[in-house]
C-alpha cells in the first residue's frame, strides 16, 4: 500500500531486520530520560518521589500513580522528549500535553475550550501521521469529547477523584486485623487523631508539624552583602569562571548601585 516505508521490514544477509520507530527512544535516550525524571524533585505533598519509580539500571519507570501519570504528561514529559525524539514527533507530544495542561487548569474560559476543541483535531491528525494505528483505541478518541465535558461539567479538579482515592490507601493501611476492617479503621484513626493533637503542645523533639519538608532546603549559606543571599541551595559542584571585562563591570555596577552595606563608602 506504500504506507510509511521507513518502517518496513529490511531483509540483509537473508534475515529480516524491523528499523527503529521514530516515536520510540533509543536506548541512549531512554537511559538519559530516566536519568532526567530520577533528577527531579516536586515539593512535598505535591507527588510521588521519582527518585524511587526509576530502576537501578536508568532503563524503566515503574509504580506512578494516577496522579504521577498527570503530572509526567503535563510538566514532565514535553522537557524530556525534546533530546530524544525528532522534532515534529516531540512537538505532537509536546501539544497533546499542552491540550491536557489547559483541560486540567484551575479556571477555564469557555473560548478556549471552544479553541481547544478544534486543536485536538489537528493534534490527534499528527499522531496519526507519527504512530501505528494500532495505538488509536476507543480512549484515544475519548480525547476529542474532553472540551466539550469541560465546557459542561466545569474544571476537571473539582471533579477528579484523586484526594478521595490518596485517603482511601491510607485507610487500608491502618488494618491491622483482615477479619474486622472497620474496627481496625476507626481504632487507628482515633489514635492518629489523639497522638496528633498531643504533638500541637510537644517541645523539643520533631513532630509533625515542625519537620522540615522532603525536599526542604536546609543548609543555606549567609552572605556578607545581601545583594548575593538566595533563598535557594545549590545543585551541584561550584564552578570558578572568569568574568571578561564587560561582565565584571556590569558586576560592579550591581553591587555599587544595589548593595546598602557600601553605602557609607559611597564617595
Amino acid at each position: 500500500m506504500g504506507i510509511r516505508p521507513h518502517l518496513w521490514l529490511t531483509e540483509k544477509n537473508n534475515k529480516f531486520y524491523q528499523p527503529h520507530a521514530p516515536y520510540s527512544f533509543k536506548p541512549s535516550d531512554r537511559e538519559r530520560f530516566c536519568q532526567f525524571i530520577r533528577g527531579v524533585r516536586l515539593p512535598d505533598g505535591y507527588g510521588s518521589n521519582f527518585k524511587n519509580k526509576v530502576s537501578s539500571n536508568n532503563s524503566n519507570i515503574t509504580g506512578l500513580k494516577s496522579h504521577d501519570y498527570h503530572i509526567l504528561m503535563q510538566l514532565l514529559l514535553p522537557i524530556g522528549v525534546r533530546a530524544g525524539l525528532p522534532s515534529d514527533v516531540s512537538t505532537a507530544i509536546t501539544n497533546l500535553c499542552t491540550f491536557f495542561k489547559k483541560i486540567c487548569a484551575r479556571s477555564l474560559d469557555v473560548e478556549d475550550m471552544r479553541k481547544a476543541q478544534k486543536e485536538v483535531v489537528n493534534i490527534l491528525c499528527n499522531l496519526e501521521l507519527i504512530f501505528p494505528p494500532a495505538f488509536f483505541d476507543i480512549m484515544i478518541h475519548l480525547v476529542v469529547h474532553l472540551p466539550e465535558e469541560a465546557i459542561l461539567g466545569g474544571p476537571v479538579f473539582m471533579r477528579w477523584m484523586y484526594p478521595f482515592e490518596r485517603y482511601m490507601k491510607k485507610l487500608k493501611g491502618y488494618i491491622g486485623n483482615k477479619a474486622r476492617p472497620e474496627g481496625s479503621i476507626a481504632e487507628r484513626y482515633v489514635a492518629d487523631e489523639a497522638l496528633t493533637f498531643c504533638s500541637m503542645y510537644l517541645e523539643g523533639m520533631e513532630t509533625k508539624f515542625n519537620r522540615p519538608d522532603r525536599n526542604a532546603d536546609a543548609g543555606i549559606l549567609k552572605r556578607q552583602l545581601h545583594v548575593f543571599s538566595s533563598q535557594c541551595r545549590p545543585t551541584s559542584k561550584k564552578q570558578v569562571r572568569i568574568l571578561c571585562p564587560e561582565a565584571k563591570k556590569s558586576l560592579e555596577w550591581l553591587v555599587l548601585n544595589n548593595c546598602d552595606e557600601i553605602k557609607d563608602y559611597k564617595s
